[in-house]
C-alpha cells in the first residue's frame, strides 16, 4: 500500500434488508426498540421491570436540558491518513469497539504509525445505543437484562457497562478493548440521537416516568467522548463524506 495516497470514501450498495431498515429506524424506532424488549430477550413474560428512580436520584428534579443541537465538528477530528467508520447497529458483543481499535493497532504495526495516522469513526446506532451511557444508567435501568449482556466475571446480567471501561483488576487482553481506549486514543464516537429517544421512551413507560425527562437522563449520562448524531445513518454516511472506509461491526 502506497502510505502517501488518499483512501477513497466505499458506500456499500444497501440491500433491500438494509434499506428496509433505515426506513424503519426513521419511522418507528421507538416501536422498534420495543418489540426488541418483548421478542428479543429485553422484560419478556416472567422478567422484572426496572424499579423507578429512587427520590434521591429522580432526575426529574433536575432542571431540563438545553434543546439537542446537533453539529459535524467531530468531522474535522479525521484526518489521519487512514479513516474508516465502524458501523455498530447491535451490540454483539462489543465488535463496533474491536473492530475499530484492531483497525488502528493494524496499520500503526505494519507502518509505525502514531495514534494521530490512523482515524477510527464508531457509530452505535439502533440496537447498540445502550454501549453509549455510563454504569450508573445500566445500574438504574438494568440494561444488561435488556440488552442480554452478562458479567463475565459473574455470569449474571451486567450492572455496568462492560463496554466502557474494563472491570477493576482485569487484565486480559479483551481489557484494553473498550470504548475509553478508543477515546483516549482519538477514536470519534458517535450516538444515535433517534435510537436515544426509542431507548428513552421505553424505559420511560417501565418507570412511569416522562420520556423528555429520560432522554435528559441519558444524555447526561452519556460516556465520555460521545456525541449524539440526528441518526446512525446520518453519522456512517457523515463520515464516508470525510474520507473513511465502511466496515459494518456487528
Amino acid at each position: 500500500m502506497n502510505e502517501s495516497s488518499t483512501p477513497t470514501s466505499v458506500t456499500p450498495v444497501p440491500s433491500p434488508a438494509a434499506r428496509r431498515e433505515f426506513l424503519g429506524q426513521l419511522a418507528t424506532i421507538a416501536a422498534a426498540f420495543a418489540v426488541t424488549a418483548c421478542a428479543n430477550g429485553g422484560f419478556g413474560a416472567g422478567a422484572a421491570a426496572p424499579a423507578p428512580a429512587m427520590p434521591g436520584d429522580n432526575e426529574a428534579m433536575l432542571p431540563p436540558l438545553p434543546p439537542l443541537e446537533f453539529d459535524d465538528t467531530w468531522a474535522s477530528r479525521i484526518a489521519g491518513r487512514y479513516k474508516a467508520v465502524f458501523d455498530s447497529p447491535a451490540i454483539d458483543e462489543g465488535t463496533g469497539v474491536f473492530n475499530a481499535l484492531i483497525f488502528m493497532k493494524g496499520f500503526k504495526d505494519m507502518y509505525k504509525l502514531s495514534d494521530s495516522d490512523v482515524s477510527a469513526v464508531l457509530v452505535m446506532r439502533h440496537r447498540a445505543i445502550p454501549m453509549a451511557v455510563d454504569d450508573t444508567i445500566w445500574a438504574r435501568y438494568a440494561l444488561g437484562e435488556y440488552s442480554k449482556v452478562k458479567d463475565s466475571g459473574t455470569g449474571k446480567w451486567a450492572t455496568r457497562n462492560p463496554f466502557w471501561k474494563a472491570a477493576p483488576g482485569d487484565t486480559t487482553e479483551d481489557a484494553d478493548y473498550t470504548l475509553d481506549a478508543l477515546n483516549q486514543r482519538g477514536g470519534v464516537l458517535l450516538g444515535c440521537a433517534m435510537a436515544t429517544h426509542g431507548l428513552a421512551s421505553i424505559l420511560a413507560k417501565r418507570t412511569q416516568q416522562k420520556d423528555n425527562v429520560v432522554f435528559d437522563e441519558l444524555r447526561r449520562h452519556l460516556i465520555p467522548g460521545v456525541q449524539l448524531a440526528p441518526s446512525g445513518i446520518f453519522a456512517v454516511m457523515r463520515a464516508q463524506d470525510a474520507g473513511c472506509h465502511y466496515m459494518r461491526s456487528t
